[in-house]
């Protein structure tokens, strides 16, 4: 009986161990299953962290970022400054801004003539050709003809800071200007015409580059693209363009910014003309408020709070027949309870001064003082030094930018015309009357000078002929002495030596006293 307890007992143990056991893998497998929930759970937070984060980056990246300053267009503080852009210099685009300069040119009269007055004079100062042939009469007609087209040409040019001018010849087809110039049908022509584009509008030149050495055009570009007012694009060979580039600008500027052209003329006067713009706004401002009426009248509050609108129609009454006392007999009615005040400003009479001042700065950026705005005291005919400078400064102007597009130009009409001569010419003065005149003063000094050498045998008549040939042609001082005619001078020197008869000196006799 007991064993087969024990036996039970022992069955049951093992029934035990066997139901721990399955308890225990039980707990090992929920372990497990639990394990890898955990870990796909995990995973499944680390790749949405990695999709948030990449979210985020992504928003930082395209993200702009936020200025920490303040800026008032209206009082121009804080970022809008106007003050600063005298006083700090950058790097800007405003010579591509062609918009800018339109606007420019068609609000502000200061810098319309800016533009337009020194093209004028640059071409209306003419040319003198060099050397002696027939047809220079010729050629001087053809360039007086296209006057107006260089004129066109160099204003643009100014204002942008290059242009081109199509050369259009009778009897060349549209497709042939594509071609080098064609010398015998440039002869045989009986028109020549110019089309002008800024280098904004109308024109595209190529990549491709004159490589010819002996070519006025080296280095520019070979051919341009050039649309017509109908839509019609032609294709230019550079023999047909006469290019003008302004403002020369640094190699490193000129091949990558400016694309090959040169500065617009605005472009270093911008500071200028928004100062002169900006002061001219205060004083005007100022003026307006020189002279403040005050009006006091029973009633005015609850007028202007909208209160009292009985009163608002008598109120607006009182004051007209205020206004037509004063515009009529320059007289003021008011009634014995009114008060009227009158506040004026003390300092207007010094702004004259200051606006003066900043005309004349316009002036020295643009190299047109006592130009741009003409001489405010003594009048524009009497300042002489002014028109002199000016004068010299239009002369610098044709020989810096000018000069390459007339002898582009020469170089079309002399082969038009068969002439064989070199290219020579020289830029007129503007003050061709002063400069005569000054001319024939130093020329008749000159002349007295040569009379003196001509008296005292060291130049002969020939020789002094040459001289005022020289100088009237050249400016230059020659009287073309050799090294014999020097030689000569020491021969005579030497027979009037010996010609030269000395007097033997007198004895002198002297007695005693």
């Amino acid at each position: 009986m007991s064993e087969k307890k024990d036996k039970v007992e022992v069955n049951d143990s093992n029934s035990a161990l066997d139901e721990i056991k399955l308890i225990s893998t039980q707990k090992d497998a929920q372990g497990q299953m639990l394990s890898m929930i955990l870990k796909g759970k995990q995973n499944t937070l680390e790749d949405r962290l990695s999709d948030s984060g990449q979210k985020i980056a992504d928003l930082i990246k395209d993200s702009q970022p936020v200025k920490d300053s303040y800026g008032n267009i209206v009082t121009s503080t804080g970022n809008d400054d106007i003050v600063e852009k005298f006083t700090n210099y950058t790097f800007t685009n405003d010579t591509l801004n062609y918009p800018l300069w339109l606007a420019l040119y068609n609000d502000s009269w200061v810098f319309r003539r800016a533009i337009d007055k020194p093209a004028q004079d640059e071409i209306r100062c003419g040319i003198t050709l060099q050397g002696e042939f027939d047809a220079k009469e010729k050629v001087y007609k053809l360039l007086k003809k296209a006057r107006f087209d260089l004129i066109q040409l160099l204003k643009w040019g100014a204002l942008f800071g290059g242009s081109i001018a199509c050369v259009m010849i009778d009897g060349i087809e549209d497709k042939e200007y594509a071609e080098p110039l064609n010398k015998q049908k440039l002869i045989d022509s009986k028109v020549i015409r110019y089309y002008v584009v800024d280098r904004w509008f109308g024109v595209q030149p190529s990549t491709e580059t004159v490589t010819d050495m002996t070519s006025l055009d080296f280095g520019k570009p070979k051919y341009y693209d050039v649309t017509f007012p109908d839509g019609t694009t032609i294709k230019f060979h550079h023999d047909y363009v006469l290019r003008y580039e302004h403002r020369t600008a640094p190699k490193l500027i000129k091949t990558g910014q400016l694309q090959g052209w040169g500065y617009a003329e605005g472009s270093h006067i911008l500071n200028e003309l928004s100062r002169d713009d900006k002061l001219k706004t205060s004083i005007q401002s100022l003026i307006d408020k020189s002279l403040i009426e005050v009006i006091k009248m029973s009633g005015m509050r609850g007028v202007f709070m909208g209160t009292d609108k009985g009163s608002e129609q008598q109120l607006t009454k009182r004051l007209e027949m205020v206004n037509w006392g004063r515009t009529f007999n320059s007289l003021t009615f008011l009634d014995k309870e009114d008060d009227y005040n009158m506040n004026t400003f003390s300092g207007i009479s010094g702004l004259s001064d200051i606006l003066e001042k900043n005309m004349w700065q316009i002036s020295a950026a643009l190299e047109m003082q006592g130009i741009l705005f003409g001489d405010l005291k003594s009048g524009f005919a009497n300042d002489t030094e002014a028109l002199e400078r000016y004068d010299e400064t239009i002369n610098g102007r044709c020989e810096d930018y000018v000069r390459p597009v007339y002898e582009k130009l020469l170089h079309i009409l002399f082969i038009k015309l068969g002439i064989k001569q070199p290219i020579e010419f020289v830029f007129n003065s503007l003050l061709t009357k002063q400069v005569n005149e000054k001319r024939m003063n130093n020329l008749s000094q000159f002349v007295t000078l040569g009379q003196q050498l001509l008296d005292s045998g060291v130049i002969n008549t020939k020789q002094f002929a040459k001289a005022i040939v020289s100088y009237s042609k050249n400016d230059t001082i020659d009287f073309d002495l050799k090294e014999e005619d020097i030689n000569k001078l020491d021969d005579d020197f030497e027979t009037q030596m010996e010609n030269l008869k000395i007097d033997e000196p007198q004895t002198i006799k002297t007695g005693g006293i």
